[in-house]
């Protein structure tokens, strides 16, 4: 069983942190809108993270597009993420999957080297951290800053971008369960994954 790249550890901490930073700071902020023809009242907290949750959406998007340009150079790492372009990959997700009843009793086998359905979850998450980076860039470029404004493709992005962000809830929070079930079973997971382990 095999640690992941350094590379690969660092970028996952860094979309991991900013991907749980721009959930709360969707909770603390506001967008600008108009309410009764005149942009609604905002607080400068609010503003502020309104502001930060933009900036740190671009800087999410740019991590992103990183982590997925380090796949250019490694078709068998690309396979291991995105596994429904090879059949062989997808015979492996399927046979894990069907292991999922036997988790909720206890009997979670221990990650190896091909991780089908792990492989899957990040590859999964990389598209959705893309979506989102690139649904609320468009609404970055394209709505009015002052009271938010926005012509209806932009506003079918914004849809796209609020229902991408409840996705991300539960996406995160399985995630960081099931990581946190790996190591409590001894697996090691967190040594394996984390910029700061030298395994």
């Amino acid at each position: 069983m095999k640690s992941y790249p350094r590379i690969n550890r660092i970028l996952h901490f860094l979309l991991g942190s900013m991907m749980v930073f721009q959930l709360i700071s969707e909770e603390l902020m506001k967008r600008p809108k108009l309410v009764d023809g005149a942009p609604r009242i905002r607080t400068e907290e609010q503003m502020f993270f309104f502001e930060l949750h933009e900036w740190f959406g671009i800087i999410l998007l740019i991590i992103v597009g990183l982590r997925l340009s380090l796949l250019l150079g490694n078709p068998e790492e690309a396979r291991k993420l995105f596994p429904f372009v090879s059949m062989e990959r997808m015979k492996g997700v399927v046979a894990e999957l069907k292991e999922i009843p036997g988790w909720f009793v206890g009997k979670i086998t221990p990650p190896g080297d091909d991780d089908y359905v792990s492989g899957l979850v990040h590859g999964l998450g990389l598209l959705l951290g893309l979506a989102l980076g690139l649904t609320g860039t468009i609404m970055f470029v394209g709505m009015d800053p002052t009271d938010g404004t926005m012509d209806s493709f932009v506003h079918l992005m914004k849809e796209t971008h609020e229902v991408l962000g409840e996705l991300l809830w539960y996406y995160v929070i399985g995630h960081v369960a099931m990581a946190l079930v790996h190591q409590l079973k001894g697996h090691r997971s967190l040594q394996r994954i984390s910029p700061l382990s030298k395994e």
